[in-house]
Parts: C-alpha cells; sequence; structure tokens
C-alpha cells in the first residue's frame, strides 16, 4: 500500500541563496513570501492530516528539530509548526555525520571550484545523504500515513514505487536561482564589454 508524500521543493533561505549567487534579488523577500504563502495555503488544507514531517538538515527529532529548523529557516518553520501542533511528527531527517561533511565539502568547492576531485566527493556525499533521507522516510512513513519533505530544491530523493508523492510549490526555487544567475552573468559581461570598448 504504503504511504503518502508531499514534496515540497522548499524556497532558498536568504544565505543559501547568497551562497549560491552572492547577491540577492530586489524581490527575494516578494518572492519568498509568494512561495510560503502558497504552500501554506495548500498545507492548511491538510491540517491535523499529516503525520510525519521530514526537512534537509534536520538531525533531530520533535521539539529539538523544531528548534534547529527555528535558526535555519524561520518561514518553514512556521509552516512546519503549525503542523506539529496539529499532531505531525517531526522526523530527524538526515545523518548529522553525513551533512557536516556536506557543509565541508560545500566551503572547500566554494574556495577551489575548478577541484575535480573536491567536486567529486561532494557530490558523493550528497548522493549518500539523499540516500540516507530516502531510507528515513521509507522506514518511518507507514502504510496509510501522510508525510511532508521540505527539500532544497537542487537535492533529489528515490523512494520505493510504493510511496506516492505528490510535489507542492508556487514556483520552482531552483529555477528562480538559476534566472538570477543569467541575469548576473549576463550584467557581468556588458560591464566587461564597456570597460573593452574603453
Amino acid at each position: 500500500m504504503g504511504g503518502l508524500l508531499f514534496h515540497v521543493s522548499r524556497m532558498y533561505t536568504e544565505a543559501e541563496f547568497r551562497n549560491l549567487a552572492t547577491t540577492i534579488p530586489e524581490d527575494f523577500n516578494q518572492k519568498t513570501i509568494e512561495f510560503w504563502n502558497y504552500v501554506n495555503e495548500r498545507l492548511n488544507k491538510l491540517s491535523g492530516k499529516i503525520d510525519k514531517l521530514y526537512r534537509d538538515g534536520i538531525c533531530k527529532d520533535s521539539g529539538e528539530a523544531l528548534s534547529q529548523l527555528q535558526m535555519m529557516d524561520n518561514e518553514n518553520y512556521l509552516a512546519v509548526k503549525r503542523l506539529v501542533e496539529k499532531g505531525a511528527c517531526f522526523i530527524a531527517t538526515e545523518d548529522p555525520v553525513l551533512l557536516g561533511e556536506s557543509e565541508s565539502w560545500a566551503v572547500m568547492l566554494k574556495n577551489q571550484q575548478w577541484d575535480i576531485v573536491i567536486q567529486e566527493l561532494f557530490q558523493e556525499n550528497l548522493e549518500e545523504r539523499m540516500k540516507y533521507i530516502s531510507n528515513r522516510i521509507e522506514n518511518t512513513l507507514k502504510d496509510n500515513e501522510i508525510g511532508i519533505l521540505f527539500l532544497m530544491p537542487n537535492l533529489r530523493v528515490r523512494l520505493s514505487e510504493e510511496i506516492k508523492i505528490i510535489r507542492m510549490w508556487r514556483f520552482d526555487p531552483s529555477d528562480y536561482l538559476k534566472s538570477w544567475q543569467v541575469k548576473l552573468r549576463l550584467k557581468s559581461e556588458t560591464e566587461n564589454d564597456k570597460d573593452i570598448t574603453k
């Protein structure tokens, strides 16, 4: 039979976005509000029906998970807090060792972008993290239960066919990030062209 999992490819936090694009677009706060308003509207319809909650970056259960999330992402915290208050159980989703390794690889990769070995090790780590998250969901989401997975847009989990997945988001945050990166690149190229013609 399996369970039902709503997959929210969550909005980037400002820190995550800045880490990936160096600057923040002027409409970032507006887009963040638009995104979470849409998700919260949908989640309100499921209020009291959600059994399990999962989120990348969370290594603790229940109340400790809420505290951890509040420090990481206030918008996501507010959405999850309402669901926990209605009976949903917040599950420790990640292995703290794999998460720590991932954060270290990401810092190294940012400083040495063209190092193939670091890229490969970071990618291997992400694959291990996604396998761990997939296993956590498959081992904790029981038949006929409903869960919600909040996952950073560039991450993907593979779950057994027994778990039905429904995606939920207003827009894909990774598309928003990519369009901003393209605008930054075009702006930089235009400025470089002006410098050359002077």
